[in-house]
């Protein structure tokens, strides 16, 4: 699947949401002053204006007024609901009942989920994102939510957890992790915001109905007829707005049926094994609750879920459960199956981190050839982690942990010279003595660690700092730039690493960053991309041919033929990261086309080295673009 493809066509299907909210507006705005012009009509004295007909009432001032006032409506609504969903995908989970699981949670269950996030992650080329259970719900389902990359989280309910195995679950996940990679996911948070509005008009109209007042009554008339048309009026703008509710439920199923097709695909080709997805799905048709929610706020966002939330509706956001599992599973002989009451313990046990003869590089690469096997992610029941035969056991522990995912960060900044790392210390001593008395005691760890496994060590310490509060945070990230200052120099892996803990953390903890845009084609940015694909270029340990080869490549792919490559001595930190933020203010489209070509570069060769991986991992995340591609054979 061309993931690139995907979200143009998301951009695209965008672009029609925006038109189709336009006309139904209108629509909204036409049928609203019909309602007011008819309460103006029949409430008027017919005493005092005996000719008057109903077109009187339909002026242009009033429509112009009235249309003015609804856009107002509808964007103070949109307004409400843009509050929680700017928050991230952390919030719209709280918002629907759901509870952050902590990465070293006792819970076997909620364990295996945590590692089956961890490993599509890993497969995806993306952070691990914050994950949520909705512990109250028996249905089976899930979604991704958020405004980007840098602010997913992942829910499930508490019956996915108990219901399905480990393979169906990593399908269920894989499903959720390509709407954040294929531009869903942004789409669905649009159109929770936009069909808003309807859902306020419909509330508004059934606050009219149930007036008992009527201070809108006129002195030369009844005060029950008065009463009787102000609830006529607000009877006539529930069935506006409920109508306006159930185009946008139109206009929802219209857009999302496609995306679940794609999502499917997109999980087969994740995990290679169609039986997980097409499992998921299977046990959600034989299961009595299904995917049926209870939570109120979970019916006006049902396009976010994985399955329907009210199964049978029919104007449901999914296709119906068994045309989705032929999709994936055309021989399929018509029977469901039946939920698993509880985690086997067999499963569990059969539930490994990486096999323990892995060497850090071939880490991520078996991840991505054999992401439907045994040698998954996940933890024993020990809370042992991956690259257990290196002595970094305890250090893939700590990244899980909250308040000793900072010692992971701080101990990879460390430096070489006794000097300065006397030097680091103390700065991190002043600040929490005994963080630096932990640290200290762990180094000998860090000098073992394989260069391979430093950015996974990085992601997987993500979620632990995102479980901090402001506060904390805030403290952490000046000592870290203390730290990486200590040497009064910032070389590239200290800019990677800072880098991937600003962009996947500042949005969640209220420091979103605003993007301009100002790029839509290449031409302007040549001179910065061709000092960041010099940068990958000359970090390939490749020889000058190849160098050059691979530079050329990353050219071509963004139709810059006639690009040269920046001398290696002036390739500085300070030009690379400059031209990175420029790269940063491109349009969507062209960050992609650029991504693509970077990504080239790096695989020119045939092999990945570990200053690539961290380089271009950085970059992406600072273009808030989706890495794809990076790892396919």
């Amino acid at each position: 699947m061309n993931f690139y493809a995907a979200q143009d066509q998301a951009r695209k299907s965008s672009r029609i949401l925006l038109l189709l909210f336009i006309l139904l507006n209108i629509g909204l705005v036409i049928l609203i002053n019909l309602l007011f012009s008819w309460y103006l009509w029949v409430n008027d004295d017919p005493m005092a204006l005996p000719d008057r007909v109903f077109l009187d009432y339909l002026s242009w001032q009033r429509i112009f007024v009235v249309a003015i006032a609804i856009a107002l409506l509808l964007l103070f609504a949109a307004w409400l609901k843009w509050l929680d969903v700017k928050k991230g995908g952390g919030a719209v989970a709280e918002m629907f009942g759901g509870q952050q699981v902590q990465p070293l949670t006792r819970d076997t269950a909620e364990r295996r989920l945590i590692n089956v996030v961890e490993e599509m992650a890993l497969a995806a080329g993306v952070p691990v994102p914050p994950v949520y259970v909705m512990q109250h719900e028996a249905g089976i389902n899930a979604f991704a939510a958020g405004l980007g990359l840098t602010d997913a989280a992942i829910c499930v309910t508490r019956g996915t957890l108990d219901s399905l195995n480990r393979d169906q679950l990593q399908g269920v996940i894989a499903h959720e992790f390509s709407h954040i990679l294929n531009g869903d996911m942004r789409i669905n948070m649009r159109l929770l915001v936009m069909l808003h509005g309807m859902v306020f008009f419909a509330e508004l109209g059934r606050v009219f109905a149930s007036s008992r007042t009527s201070w809108w009554a006129d002195s030369t008339k009844s005060r029950s007829s008065s009463r009787g048309y102000l609830v006529l009026l607000g009877l006539g703008l529930m069935v506006v707005g409920w109508c306006g509710v159930m185009v946008g439920n139109m206009l929802k199923a219209a857009i999302s049926r496609q995306r679940e097709f794609l999502a499917d695909a997109s999980a087969v080709q994740f995990t290679r094994n169609p039986e997980g997805i097409g499992g998921a799905l299977k046990v959600i048709g034989g299961s009595r609750f299904q995917g049926h929610l209870n939570h109120p706020e979970c019916q006006e966002a049902g396009h976010l879920f994985f399955s329907a939330v009210m199964p049978g509706w029919i104007w449901s956001t999914h296709p119906p459960i068994d045309v989705r599992i032929r999709k994936v599973d055309p021989h399929w002989d018509g029977k469901y199956l039946e939920p698993q009451p509880a985690l086997r313990v067999a499963e569990a046990g059969t539930d490994k981190a990486i096999k323990t003869n892995l060497a850090g590089t071939a880490i991520i690469e078996t991840l991505i050839g054999s992401l439907a096997g045994a040698e998954l992610l996940d933890y024993q029941a020990e809370g042992q982690s991956p690259g257990a035969q290196s002595a970094d056991n305890d250090l893939y522990h700590l990244a899980r942990d909250p308040y000793d995912a900072r010692i992971v960060l701080l101990g990879l900044l460390m430096d070489g010279d006794s000097q300065v790392r006397d030097k680091q210390l103390k700065l991190i001593a002043a600040e929490d003595a005994a963080l630096a008395d932990r640290l200290y005691n762990r180094l000998g760890h860090f000098q073992q660690l394989p260069r391979a496994e430093y950015l996974q060590l990085i992601e997987l310490t993500l979620p632990a700092l995102k479980s901090q509060s402001a506060s904390q945070y805030k403290a952490f990230k000046r000592l870290l730039l203390q730290v990486v200052r200590a040497d009064q120099q910032i070389d590239l892996f200290e800019w990677v690493l800072y880098q991937l803990v600003s962009r996947f953390c500042d949005a969640h903890f209220g420091a979103p960053r605003q993007r301009q845009n100002r790029y839509d084609d290449m031409g302007g940015l040549a001179e910065h991309y061709a000092m960041v694909i010099s940068m990958l270029a000359y970090h390939g340990e490749m020889s000058d041919e190849m160098t050059l080869k691979a530079f050329n490549r990353g050219a071509g792919v963004a139709g810059l033929y006639n690009l040269k490559p920046v001398p290696r001595t002036e390739c500085t930190r300070e030009r690379f990261a400059a031209s990175v933020s420029e790269l940063a203010a491109a349009t969507p489209f062209i960050r992609q086309r650029m991504l693509k070509g970077m990504v080239q570069v790096v695989r020119h060769d045939g092999q990945i080295v570990a200053v690539e991986r961290e380089l271009i991992t950085a970059i992406a995340a600072v273009m808030e673009s989706p890495l794809i591609g990076l790892d396919e054979k």
